[in-house]
């Protein structure tokens, strides 16, 4: 469930995120697969983007370029997520967000219906960093997921699969869309 007023595919954010994976991997207790930093920041500019609006699929195009490396990469990511300084990172400026958001609430200056402007103001902090970090923690994931689908593999194929078959995982649906690409990248 997203509570209002949070941006999901927002340039600041996606430059926050990418600030923070650039300066935040890898972090002290998760071994990191041995790639070169090249493929790294792709890879970790692929995991912290929401969209590619304005990408023309240059950073797809960057990740098939380094794909060897990146499927241990995009595997680690899926089953670690994203690292405590990441987090930390993510908690500091989802604080300031509901920060914001309170106050501008507060302002009476968003044009809202009366529900949504109660259910955004019923929102405790508690809830909004939960979600926030729950939100950030699916989607980091979701791109891993992604970035299988387009480096391939068969290491990936077969995390894919069974991701793919878990009724119960939020990123089933990610997982097969995945597979739709890697068979339609096979086709080619």
């Amino acid at each position: 469930m997203a509570y209002p007023l949070t941006a999901r595919c927002g340039i600041k954010r996606f430059t926050f995120f990418l600030v923070i994976a650039m300066v935040g991997l890898p972090a002290s207790g998760q071994q990191s697969p041995q790639i070169s930093e090249r493929a790294r920041a792709i890879g970790v500019q692929w995991l912290l983007s929401n969209c590619e609006v304005g990408d023309g699929g240059r950073l797809k195009t960057q990740l098939q370029q380094v794909k060897a490396e990146l499927e241990p990469f995009f595997l680690q990511a899926l089953q670690q997520g994203p690292d405590e300084k990441q987090l930390s990172d993510l908690q500091r400026a989802s604080e300031a967000q509901y920060q914001q958001r309170q106050e501008v609430l507060k302002s009476g200056r968003l044009p809202l219906k009366d529900e949504d402007r109660r259910n955004a103001e019923a929102t405790t902090r508690e809830q909004y960093l939960a979600q926030e970090k729950e939100d950030f923690v699916n989607r980091y994931k979701s791109q891993a997921v992604a970035g299988l689908g387009i480096v391939g593999g068969p290491k990936a194929r077969a995390e894919l699969q069974l991701l793919s078959k878990d009724d119960k995982s939020p990123l089933r649906g990610s997982a097969v869309e995945a597979l739709r690409s890697m068979a339609g990248g096979a086709k080619k």
